[in-house]
């Protein structure tokens, strides 16, 4: 991707995982996403991934601005 720990913004976030432990985050990382014809800049959480079997986590705002499931904004 061409991103290094050097483009995270710092953030005194913690989110909650599956399970519901808590993970402090690394930062916050902009990223640009092309979905379709969409570009799209996403702002992702950092944590680390060594105990889950998923790579991102894309929540409600994320599916709303790239309209993937529109009858959700309703």
């Amino acid at each position: 991707m061409g991103k290094t720990e050097k483009d995270l913004i710092p953030t005194c976030l913690t989110v909650t995982n599956f399970a519901v432990d808590f993970t402090k985050t690394h930062g916050i990382l902009d990223v640009d996403v092309i979905v379709g014809t969409k570009k799209l800049n996403i702002s992702f959480f950092v944590v680390d991934t060594t105990s889950t079997t998923y790579n991102a986590l894309l929540g409600r705002d994320w599916i709303h601005q790239s309209l993937c499931a529109p009858f959700t904004l309703h």
